[in-house]
């Protein structure tokens, strides 16, 4: 399933106002005809959400975790090989936008924008499909607009600086704030004179530490 998916993935790649020559068929038009955007969208929505969207939902303030389906993916990158055919299928492609925004698909795209292990590459996929997505549609780019800020997910590599991400109540804007409580110790940052200072310390230091191997290889001959 893997390389099959790898292979749509490259043949939607094609541009179809550039790649093709007069006369050729369109061969992703040809796939899409038979209800290919359809198909991956089922296969992404039947996954249980990626790991960091499923922790969110579980320490949201409601308490309530409804994943829906919890199928697991069948094989690693089986996550972000469904996004990039959706996003190779979007790109300068109306009617595939459309498509999606009707079938609820954006929102489920959204949440395809996270790091995940199991998917390398999944959030530039993410991206570039969303950038696809919105890309001349403004039926689309109004529904992202539409969207509120609910909450924020807690960011190991901010933690270990000391930091964490908030939402402003009156904005609704996400805001970087310090963790009550921690200190990250600034890193020392050496100039010109004090980096000379250190090195003429250290230089008679280094100097006389050869000077005794020197000593010790003489005596040993």
């Amino acid at each position: 399933m893997g390389y099959s998916l790898i292979i749509l993935r490259d043949i939607c790649a094609q541009d179809s106002l550039g790649d093709l020559k007069k006369d050729s068929v369109d061969v992703v038009d040809l796939l899409l005809s038979n209800d290919l955007t359809n198909v991956i969208l089922s296969l992404l929505h039947d996954l249980e959400p990626p790991a960091i969207i499923r922790k969110t939902l579980k320490d949201s303030e409601n308490g309530e975790l409804n994943l829906g389906s919890t199928k697991l993916c069948p094989y690693k990158g089986f996550r972000r090989d469904l996004v990039a055919i959706i996003g190779n299928c979007a790109y300068r492609r109306k009617n595939v936008q459309d498509e999606i925004r009707q079938k609820s698909g954006i929102l489920l795209l959204l949440q395809q924008r996270v790091t995940n292990d199991d998917n390398p590459y999944l959030r530039e996929w993410g991206i570039w499909s969303l950038r696809n997505l919105l890309e001349g549609n403004a039926e689309n780019q109004q529904i992202v607009a539409d969207l509120q800020l609910q909450g924020s997910v807690d960011m190991p590599e901010l933690a270990r600086l000391g930091l964490k991400v908030e939402v402003d109540q009156n904005t609704h804007r996400a805001k970087l704030v310090n963790i009550p409580g921690s200190y990250t110790k600034p890193v020392e940052r050496v100039g010109p004179l004090k980096f000379m200072e250190k090195m003429s310390i250290r230089e008679p230091q280094l100097h006389i530490q050869a000077h005794h191997t020197a000593t010790f290889t003489n005596s040993k001959c």
